[in-house]
């Protein structure tokens, strides 16, 4: 059955008509600062796919806490959708074409998305990095996503990355943030601040200080991953969002994290070392993942 996927991000809205785990149509405006140009926002969106075909059913990834209900609470990077109740509003803004309704947070949608039919399926214990606006963290563990209480499992945005730091950029959803590496890349190297254009420049460059920033922020996601893997156990974790279509950020996270295993005898005795890969989706794992529902048993 196809169904409309939308991916709220803290930059941009995806949408696409996703069917058999394939996306097709897609269309990415940004997100609005606002509640009301948000609502506005979505009914276009609504309105323009309802002209290619008849649907009911929308399936949808948003940063923040979500509840078994589709009420958000706090919206992460969009604040505005704190209180909201998305099936409600989906509903209402399609005039009632819209009958069926799953929302999930983004990193647990991305998780779902990998465990159904991604590079997490047959891992019992695994996780799913998510690199955008902020950071997130889908959990598998004993087979099952993991949502802890009140759904908040996975919010890593608000662990500390460096207590020496001042500041909202101490935090990891901020300072680790895949659009404010771009942006400081692209600063750095005099080019427009896009994902693809950034990573070819480095490449073909190979400017000191943005390799350096490059390699600096690797490291750190290698860091995050270490510090998962002591606290979990786990078999593999894969990197999602736009930025895991770049493999040599794939690679230079693996890397890092292998030397970080080596500082240590003890900890090469001590540790398995968790595989790490792009998610199978990239940055599609939201889209499909948000329609995989998963029953809350908290």
């Amino acid at each position: 059955m196809v169904y409309l996927g939308i991916d709220i991000g803290g930059t941009h809205i995806k949408t696409g008509w996703v069917e058999h785990n394939e996306v097709s149509k897609r269309r990415t405006i940004l997100t609005p600062a606002a509640l009301e140009p948000f609502k506005e926002a979505i009914k276009g969106l609504l309105q323009s796919y309802a002209r290619q075909v008849s649907f009911t059913k929308v399936a949808i990834a948003v940063p923040g806490s979500v509840n078994e209900t589709g009420t958000v609470f706090f919206g992460g990077a969009l604040p505005y959708l704190d209180g909201v109740n998305l099936p409600e509003l989906i509903c209402q803004l399609s005039d009632g074409m819209v009958t069926e309704v799953s929302v999930e947070n983004d990193a647990k949608a991305a998780a779902l998305g990998e465990m159904k039919a991604g590079n997490l399926q047959g891992i019992q214990n695994g996780a799913a990095i998510i690199l955008g606006t902020g950071v997130g963290v889908g959990l598998c563990l004993n087979g099952t996503l993991y949502r802890g209480h009140h759904g908040q499992a996975g919010e890593v945005s608000f662990m500390i990355r460096d207590r020496q730091m001042r500041g909202a950029d101490s935090f990891v959803g901020i300072g680790l943030s895949a659009v404010g590496l771009i942006e400081r890349l692209a600063a750095s190297m005099a080019v427009a601040p896009e994902g693809p254009l950034v990573f070819d420049t480095l490449r073909k460059t190979a400017d000191p200080e943005a390799e350096a920033l490059f390699l600096a922020y690797t490291k750190e996601i290698a860091v995050l991953c270490f510090d998962l893997q002591c606290l979990l156990a786990l078999e593999k974790i894969v990197i999602g969002g736009g930025i895991s279509r770049q493999p040599r950020l794939i690679e230079a996270i693996a890397s890092s994290y292998q030397a970080i295993f080596k500082t240590a005898p003890i900890i090469e005795k001590t540790l398995q070392p968790v595989a790490i890969q792009a998610a199978y989706f990239q940055a599609d794992a939201n889209l499909i993942g948000a329609a995989k529902e998963e029953p809350w048993d908290e």
